[in-house]
Order: structure tokens, then C-alpha cells, then sequence
């Protein structure tokens, strides 16, 4: 999850380790230094975890799930006093952003660029 301590240890052990060498670039490694993708990982993760063997007909449910553990790991990261202030902003953004786009959907409005 995001903020596993032990995977903050193996990421930190892994760069003094590779420090000499040459890392090579792929999406793989691009992805997992994504603090959006994380974040996103991490609420997919817990959702699914929350319904395992429930089943719904609807996904208004697991929307509102999404959305509630999304606000709240965004509002546990904003709190936290080692993230930079800048990252603090571009993660209530994407908040905001994500909000609007629930909250279009549900009133069956398209936000997505018809270009």
C-alpha cells in the first residue's frame, strides 16, 4: 500500500544497492515511482478487498466506496508533515477533479473533450 513502511525500506535498499548502476527506464518503473498510481493502486486494492465474495448488482456502491477511501488516504497524505506542499496541492486536485467527474456522472453529464 502506499504508505507501507517495509516497502519504504525495500525501495531505499534497492537504490543504495543500485546506486552505481545504470537503471534502466520502463513502465513498469515509471509506474511505481507514480505517487497517482499508488494512490489509485492502493484504493483499487482496498475496495476490492472490502467486497471480496460480496456481490452488487449496481456500482453506484463501489463508486461510493472508491470515492470514500480515495478522500480518505488524500486526506491522511495531506496531513502528513514529510509531503512536500506542492504534492499536497497536486493530490487535492486530482481530488477535485475525480469529485467532478462523480459527481457529473451521476448527473449523466460528459466531461470528457469531444476533440
Amino acid at each position: 500500500m502506499l504508505l507501507k513502511k517495509t516497502e519504504n525500506q525495500f525501495v531505499l535498499s534497492q537504490a543504495t544497492e543500485t546506486a552505481d548502476k545504470e537503471i534502466p527506464v520502463t513502465a513498469e518503473s515509471i509506474l511505481a515511482s507514480s505517487l497517482f498510481y499508488r494512490l489509485k493502486r492502493d484504493v483499487l486494492e482496498l475496495v476490492a478487498n472490502m467486497n471480496h465474495g460480496v456481490s452488487h448488482n449496481d456500482c453506484e456502491i463501489i463508486k461510493r466506496q472508491t470515492m470514500f477511501v480515495q478522500s480518505q488516504l488524500l486526506h491522511s497524505l495531506y496531513n502528513d508533515p514529510s509531503l512536500q506542499s506542492d504534492l499536497k496541492i497536486l493530490l487535492m486536485d486530482y481530488h477535485a477533479k475525480s469529485i467532478r467527474a462523480t459527481v457529473g456522472d451521476r448527473r449523466g453529464e460528459n466531461l470528457r473533450d469531444k476533440s
